[in-house]
């Protein structure tokens, strides 16, 4: 009779001194918070990004949703320069082009204003793009996002330090035990068709094999994982295991750090959210109204919360009312009536700045 393998006793490794919040914070932001009125150029669109992500950091927001804002008419037209030449003024569109054939003058750096800005249509995927890159390790950020078509859109980004509180900075020294990765198919197998071996059509949906950022890749011990999706591994153990265990802390859907989704409609943030149980609280908080008076809502004044699962919505009314034009709610006539409240910050604010004064108001 066959004998048992030997099962191996599990190595010791350290455990997280960070715990989870009695309440968790989703913060659902619109579009707009990068259209050109906020942000005239790629680096301005990444430093608010940068801000928002540092700020969901410190405060461990367990989720971030972009709602996508229908653009102005005024807000597609490109931008354009006239340019003197041989066969007089002609127009130069700012494109993605790096290699600007513009020459160099005080007028044109300052219009590299829209060098790599896309279309307002797709300012919801570029922000959204943009936070999971601030959340990913940077030695990660290569192999997760070279497929992306936003993967030239990160010169700026990757310039920006590391964010200071990710789930395994000062926890106990857990990242020596505990590492993000991405799995990777070591190899294309070869299979049999017709007698004959010929090279499998697909990659391999399983693997063994993890990108940790070192020289080699980690071979994990046990049953194979899903390929090219992400992971955090015990490499002492090498296995693979939940952010939970790993950092005591993590995003909804088991996500390291926070977790990004898009809303196509507003009642999308409220359906397709991550939490079985859905919000508690929905707290709106108005901003992104400097160039007007901000629009007055009915709502009750925010309340101290002490648990549950709270949704901050920061933005401008306008921009939420915009969205929820775009369908028919049964029942429900205002934007506002989605809301259970209102939380006051000092008017003026831009959303990024409003995200972080109305964060540390909530705790």
């Amino acid at each position: 009779m066959a004998k048992k393998a030997a099962v191996k006793p599990e190595k010791p490794t350290k455990k997280p001194t960070k715990e989870p919040s009695s309440v968790t914070y989703s913060l659902c932001v619109p579009s707009t918070i990068i259209s050109k009125t906020n942000a005239h150029n790629l680096e301005q669109v990444t430093n608010v990004a940068y801000q928002v992500a540092k700020a969901a950091a410190s405060f461990q927001v367990s989720e971030i949703v972009v709602l996508d804002i229908p653009p102005k008419k005024t807000e597609e037209t490109v931008a354009e320069i006239k340019l003197a030449g041989n066969t007089g003024n002609q127009k130069v569109k700012f494109g993605d082009n790096e290699l600007d054939p513009i020459p160099k003058s005080k007028a044109t750096e300052t219009k590299q204003a829209s060098e790599d800005i896309d279309q307002l249509d797709s300012n919801a995927i570029l922000f959204a793009t943009l936070l999971q890159y601030f959340v990913t390790p940077k030695y990660l950020t290569k192999a997760v996002f070279q497929l992306s078509k936003y993967n030239k859109k990160f010169k700026y980004a990757e310039k920006l330090p590391t964010l200071s509180n990710l789930p395994f900075m000062n926890n106990n020294n857990v990242g020596e035990h505990f590492k993000e990765g991405l799995t990777t198919p070591k190899h294309t197998p070869k299979v049999l068709k017709r007698s004959k071996k010929t090279s499998a059509t697909k990659k391999l949906k399983v693997t063994k094999y993890v990108n940790i950022g070192e020289k080699t890749l980690l071979e994990l011990e046990g049953r194979e994982v899903p390929a090219n999706v992400r992971v955090t591994v015990d490499v002492r153990n090498k296995k693979v295991v939940s952010p939970q265990v790993a950092y005591g802390i993590s995003g909804s859907k088991a996500a390291f750090g926070y977790y990004v989704r898009l809303a196509k409609l507003i009642t999308a943030v409220f359906t397709e959210l991550s939490f079985p149980d859905g919000y508690t609280d929905s707290i709106f908080i108005n901003a992104n109204n400097y160039f007007a008076k901000a629009s007055e809502t009915s709502l009750s004044e925010a309340k101290c919360v002490t648990q549950g699962n709270v949704l901050l919505l920061i933005g401008n009314l306008d921009h939420f009312e915009a969205c929820f034009k775009l369908e028919t709610i049964e029942g429900v006539n205002l934007v506002t009536e989605m809301f259970d409240s209102e939380l006051k910050v000092p008017s003026g604010l831009r959303v990024e700045d409003a995200v972080l004064v109305g964060l540390a108001k909530m705790n």
